[in-house]
């Protein structure tokens, strides 16, 4: 069962905070997000398309159209490319052949083919000349009638097989369903052709992205996942087929429902690594190369793209956090003005393939990569929703000219997604968010179309009045450091635009150097059982309540009271979601009696799901630890303590992260510390929580109680204290 907020009446609410030990609570009410613009029911839940609907809706075209008959640039510099194109030429035929593998030359008829009848689809859609309809219908039927097979080597082949069929499945299998869905509005596409094109398209493309999806892997690159992605859905909406893009969706949100569900790096939890202050997201192949990096955008640009339509925002996501990794990816590939690669932050990071996987340390920037990757990325963010965005703003410019051709992206870009620029109102900042690392406060936001500075404010109060700290211009990485004085302070972001307009913020929330985040005592009484006390960001306490999982019960507590007992077997206690969130520094601590003692059986266990988590362990390979990952085992940052956790007693363990040092503490003792700890609760989520039960591993064996969580890194005197 999942872990819920238990409805209670006010007093009955007041009571539970109290016996908590904590202040009364305000209004616990949520509101749900304002949306900006009426948008199609999302098809995620409806399970109803719309057609068409995949990277360019009709809606789209009756635009581009418009903006070519009045002559404006570039929609007409590009039609009329596209018109010159020798792809648009009325006498090619098609090459289908039964079999297509990728390393051999089989895969030039395909790559030829779909790029032309492409072409040919975008040729009839803005003229309406329907020559190139037919002609375009004759390219999909051909392949539809002939392709059975898609691979990597031709049998009897000696060629390694590296299994990058699975990549052109997902990539040839998307471009192949755009092309489709654009034609299906074609009334000369017999519907008998049309369900033949279709079936193999599900057969032949959609089985392989959808069972490489099934197949959950840290042993691939963010870019294969998300070629899958891309076949999946877009072969779900062209054949209207709901639970291959409710499966696309979940995988890329990391959407586990509460559940214990694993996802590659393709989901946007894991292809984007580590949030750099500024919001800039490092994307997973940042340290492989360029080529591959901005090949991430290509995809997730169209993959976003094609949910928008769809009327899923997963563009917005977790803080637009593709839009991070957009921001980070396009900077990595420019230069400043005296020519030089600009020094980019980097957390080190595993390197998944298998079986020899190694270490990043660096962005690799050896050569820069003109990929036409951005113009769903910069056409949403920026001329849809009206946010900054200068780094692909500037890789926009540069790549235009290199609009086309290369078999893994979809040719003419400029021409299907360039929009008008953003001519709303000045938006005021967005996305602020403010996290206490190292006893600092650290400061991000998104930035406005039109602002040329930002001024940053602090105050004492939610409504002020707040004191100007600094002003940063629009051209530098949107984000402040401040070392405030003890207490609780907001922060407040104006960006200022021309003719001396200015908006500001919504203020953000920090406690310096910290303060409580969740208390649950789990003794067993009539007031509290599985009740905790969860402080939000924003400073308002609610009551929540944790599940107790197959056989966990009550037994003799510390104090005369009760404890949760696990059996080693089957019990478990579900947290509720958001404990960790917006946390850098933090302390965690708890009482733990253990009867016995398994290897990597956890006390405590927080994550997205199992390649990123937070885990404490009585019991780990040498000794008492807490390991914390971003992607899966070998890519642990850990404290172990010299010695295994004590049994049959009462033992109170704490773990505190302040910057990059972590502590281990056993009764108020330090046993163990670390200067190297780079990551944090906030990177790498805690969709699900548990206490005596961790990933792919027996639950405890033995009994807990006070579990508790601070925003910030607690002292050692205060440490010490908690274990009296």
């Amino acid at each position: 069962m999942t872990a819920t907020h238990e409805p209670l009446p006010p007093l009955a609410r007041r009571s539970l905070l109290a016996g908590l030990g904590l202040l009364p609570a305000l209004p616990l009410l949520r509101s749900a997000p304002a949306h900006a613009e009426t948008r199609p029911v999302p098809a995620s839940t409806s399970g109803v398309f719309r057609h068409a609907g995949l990277l360019i809706t009709d809606d789209d075209f009756k635009r581009i159209r418009g903006h070519i008959a009045a002559g404006q640039q570039p929609w007409t510099g590009w039609w009329n490319r596209l018109c010159t194109d020798r792809a648009t030429s009325l006498d090619l035929w098609p090459g289908a052949l039964p079999a297509v593998y990728r390393q051999d030359n089989s895969k030039h008829s395909l790559y030829r083919d779909i790029y032309r009848a492409w072409c040919m689809a975008l040729r009839w859609k803005l003229s309406d000349d329907p020559r190139y309809a037919d002609k375009a219908v004759q390219f999909l039927d051909a392949w539809a009638n002939t392709l059975k097979v898609v691979g990597t080597v031709p049998p009897g082949s000696t060629a390694h097989d590296d299994h990058t069929f699975i990549l052109m499945a997902g990539m040839q299998g998307h471009q192949f369903a755009q092309i489709g869905e654009i034609m299906r509005t074609y009334p000369g596409w017999a519907p008998a052709s049309l369900a033949r094109f279709q079936q193999m398209l599900l057969e032949v493309f959609g089985t392989i992205c959808s069972g490489f999806l099934n197949k959950v892997s840290l042993g691939s690159h963010a870019n294969w996942d998300i070629a899958s992605l891309c076949g999946a859905m877009a072969i779900g909406v062209f054949c209207d087929r709901p639970e291959l893009y409710r499966q696309a969706c979940d995988y890329y949100a990391g959407n586990n429902r509460g559940k214990l569900a694993t996802f590659g790096n393709g989901s946007i939890v894991h292809s984007v690594y580590f949030m750099h202050p500024g919001h800039f997201g490092q994307w997973e192949e940042s340290g492989r190369d360029q080529g591959h990096s901005t090949l991430g955008m290509s995809l997730g640009g169209n993959f976003l793209e094609m949910a928008w339509n769809q009327g899923d925002d997963l563009y917005g996501m977790y803080n637009n956090r593709f839009l991070a990794a957009a921001e980070y990816v396009a900077r990595s590939n420019l230069k400043d003005e005296s020519g030089n690669v600009y020094a980019m932050p980097y957390a080190a990071e595993q390197n998944p393939p298998e079986p020899h996987p190694s270490r990043w340390t660096q962005v690799n920037q050896s050569f820069q990569h003109q990929r036409n990757a951005w113009e769903p990325i910069y056409n949403h963010y920026v001329n849809r929703m009206g946010l900054a965005a200068p780094n692909v703003a500037r890789m926009v410019e540069w790549c235009e000219p290199n609009n086309g051709g290369s078999s893994d992206d979809v040719a003419y870009a400029t021409l299907t997604h360039r929009r008008p620029a953003y001519a709303g109102p000045m938006k005021p900042p967005s996305g602020l968010t403010v996290h206490l690392r190292d006893g600092r406060a650290v400061l991000s936001w998104w930035g406005s179309v039109g602002a040329t500075s930002y001024v940053v404010k602090r105050a004492a109060r939610a409504n002020g009045p707040f004191t100007h700290l600094t002003t940063i211009p629009a051209s530098e990485l949107l984000t402040h450091t401040d070392a405030p004085p003890k207490g609780v302070w907001f922060y407040q972001v104006t960006a200022l635009g021309s003719a001396s307009v200015s908006v500001a913020s919504a203020a953000v929330r920090v406690a310096v150097p910290g303060e409580p985040r969740f208390s649950m005592p789990l003794n067993g009484s009539n007031n509290t059982g599985t009740f905790g006390g969860l402080q939000s960001p924003a400073g308002k306490w609610e009551i929540v309540k944790g599940e107790l999982l197959g056989a966990a019960a009550w037994a003799d507590g510390r104090l005369n009271d009760k404890a949760i007992a696990f059996d080693g077997k089957s019990s478990g206690l579900q947290l509720p979601p958001g404990i960790f969130s917006n946390l850098d520094d933090f302390t965690l601590s708890l009482w733990a009696n253990a009867n016995s003692l398994r290897t990597d059986t956890a006390l405590f266990y927080a994550g997205h799901d199992s390649y990123s988590y937070m885990r404490l362990l009585p019991k780990g390979r040498v000794g008492l630890q807490f390991a914390i990952s971003g992607a899966g085992f070998n890519d642990e940052q850990s404290l172990v303590a010299p010695a295994f956790m004590p049994i049959r007693r009462w033992v109170h363990l704490a773990v505190t992260l302040q910057g990059t040092t972590g502590r281990l503490y056993v009764d108020g003792t330090e046993v163990a510390r670390s200067d190297y700890i780079l990551l944090s609760p906030r990177q790498v989520g805690d969709q699900v929580a548990f206490l005596g039960r961790s990933w792919g591993h027996a639950p405890f064996d033995g009994r807990i109680q006070g579990f508790r969580v601070e925003a910030g890194a607690l002292s050692a005197a205060e440490v010490a204290a908690l274990a009296m």
